[in-house]
């Protein structure tokens, strides 16, 4: 008999009327307006929920429309003997149909109570314990049939699934909470059901246990290997539909039977990895499983949380453009060289920086590809109308080392803009006019490294490689800068209207720009030491510099790229 229902248990943290609440499945659904956001320990574990909420969206809407009827293209009852049920004649019919059910959603501000039965249908399988379906896990008989012959599922401790503890048992956590050590697995079930979802996008490979095929890698987490981005909309509804992707930009992925995790048994999912099976369906990518899990049916909140875990094989990385909430990077270099991978987001960098890999289309010109989320977006913009959207960056850090790549901090970051404008993909509109400014940008600061640099070979740093002082010196410097640029950059981009003048917004952030760089690179100026104003020759006592000389030099060059 299963226990902890979560259609009816609240265990789904949201942000209701400014306070955090906890909510239901049902209640959620039933809502979704209401709430302005996810409230989570975690933004991860938040973007962990959000794509499994999606998966229940593309699932139902992939099925039925925005009035509950079944589409006409095939036969539920069938459909999950096959890949792709719709015939090519249907195809285009198919389509117009879930874009159009999109638009109908969407003006009606809520969704249908197809969802609540959707659910309803399937509630024997959303119990977390449970000794035939427990949600995200696999029995123990399952367990059992998976584990290699002479080996046993790794131990996995509450106080490591909670990433505000993760801890070893040798090292106590700096920031741990003020409880007694023995009391930092115990979890209550809501709590244990949203780490658990998190835990299968982000764990790493520390574990020793695998149920892994010849040629195989073992998964990190899915999650854990990409640049994570989603839009967010004024609630939890709009957040969801800015999201929801009918109609997928790859045809080779438009009609495939969206297979999340629940409507199988936890032995089939993880047979269905082991074997390879390529993953064609955004339901079934976004409750992908890094790990075979095991909870026992009789666990009670009183007692320590202890995960059996094995590792499950990663999925293709390669050129693997189903994925739509990342960033994309082409490999100049290694075994991917040619092909696109996600590209994590990187620790103190400001997603603006980006902003090419996110809101450039693809071009034959450039290595680009846009995330499947912004194409869509443009292809709505007409119906969503004039509205602000957050674009949200979510990445984890790791710890470095190849033999565990344990997650250790959250890589946060967001801008805002008007929907019109990120949308705007035409020749010469916004979108390139920004990126076009953030590129910019970038030479500017590329300027001032070499400012810097200059100083620092004055300065007498040594300068042959990347970690010699003076590089150092001039890479530290220049996130400074870009971290004073953060915020100015930011209220830039949210300030402009669909029908602002692009030109004289372009020339309004060249004014904030020109003006931030070169009060910075004054300050060095203004406390020059005697050596800096002496400098140094130049060969043949020729092409001195010192620093007066390099801020001239380095103001020239600004002004020419701003004003030229």
């Amino acid at each position: 008999m299963g226990r902890y229902s979560l259609l009816d248990e609240s265990w789904i943290k949201v942000i209701k009327n400014g306070e955090q609440t906890k909510v239901s499945l049902l209640e959620l659904f039933t809502n979704t307006g209401s709430y302005r956001c996810l409230a989570g320990e975690m933004k991860a574990q938040d973007f962990a929920i959000l794509r499994f909420l999606l998966a229940i969206v593309q699932t139902v809407f992939s099925r039925y429309d925005s009035k509950g009827n079944p589409y006409p293209y095939f036969r539920l009852n069938d459909m999950m003997q096959q890949d792709r049920p719709v015939d090519e004649d249907d195809l285009e019919d198919y389509q117009e149909d879930l874009t159009k059910s999109w638009e109908e959603i969407w003006k009606a501000g809520r969704f249908p109570d197809i969802v609540i039965s959707y659910l309803e249908k399937w509630r024997d399988h959303f119990f977390l314990y449970d000794d035939k379906y427990p949600f995200y896990q696999l029995t123990k008989e399952e367990m059992d049939e998976i584990t290699p012959e002479g080996k046993k599922p790794t131990k996995f401790a509450g106080k490591n699934l909670n990433r505000l503890i993760s801890e070893s048992d040798n090292k106590v956590a700096l920031f741990s909470p003020v409880v007694a050590v023995d009391k930092k697995d115990l979890l209550c079930s809501g709590d244990l059901a949203r780490w658990l979802i998190m835990l299968q996008g982000y764990i790493g490979v520390s574990d020793k246990t695998s149920y892994i095929g010849k040629g195989q890698k073992p998964s990190k987490g899915w999650m854990f290997d990409i640049g994570g981005l989603y839009l967010e909309g004024d609630n939890l509804f709009e957040t969801l539909m800015f999201n929801y992707i009918p109609v997928h930009p790859d045809s080779s992925f438009i009609a495939g039977i969206e297979r999340p995790c629940w409507e199988n048994a936890g032995l089939i999912n993880a047979k269905r990895l082991r074997a390879g099976k390529n993953i064609n369906n955004l339901a079934e990518l976004y409750t992908n499983w890094c790990r075979a899990i095991y909870i026992k049916p009789d666990h009670t909140d009183s007692e320590g949380t202890c995960l059996e875990i094995i590792k499950l094989p990663a999925i293709e990385h390669r050129d693997n453009f189903l994925e739509p909430m990342t960033v994309w990077n082409k490999n100049k270099t290694g075994e991917n060289k040619g092909h696109y991978t996600p590209r994590k987001h990187r620790s103190g960098q400001a997603v603006w920086r980006s902003f090419g890999l996110i809101a450039l289309r693809d071009c034959d010109k450039a290595d680009y590809h846009q995330p499947a989320i912004m194409w869509y977006l443009n292809r709505i913009r007409d119906v969503v109308g004039n509205k602000w959207i957050t674009i949200n960056a979510v990445s984890m850090k790791d710890d470095g080392n190849a033999t565990s790549w344990v997650p250790t901090d959250e890589i946060l970051s967001k801008i805002t803009a008007n929907d019109l404008v990120i949308a705007d993909t035409s020749d010469n509109g916004w979108i390139t006019r920004i990126n076009d400014s953030v590129e910019i940008t970038k030479t500017v600061a590329g300027y001032y490294r070499n400012f810097i640099l200059d100083i620092a070979k004055i300065r007498g740093m040594n300068s042959k490689n990347n970690t010699d002082p003076g590089p150092v010196f001039a890479d530290n410097e220049t996130e400074k800068l870009y971290q004073e640029l953060n915020e100015p950059f930011q209220n830039w981009l949210a300030g402009i209207e669909p029908d602002a003048s692009m030109n004289e917004k372009v020339e309004e952030w060249y004014q904030t720009l020109e003006r931030i760089v070169l009060v910075r690179a004054e300050a060095f100026v203004e406390r020059a030491t005697t050596r800096d104003l002496i400098g140094i020759k130049g060969d043949d006592k020729k092409n001195g510099i010192n620093i007066v000389v390099a801020y001239k030099m380095f103001k020239a060059k600004v002004e020419k790229k701003l004003k030229g």
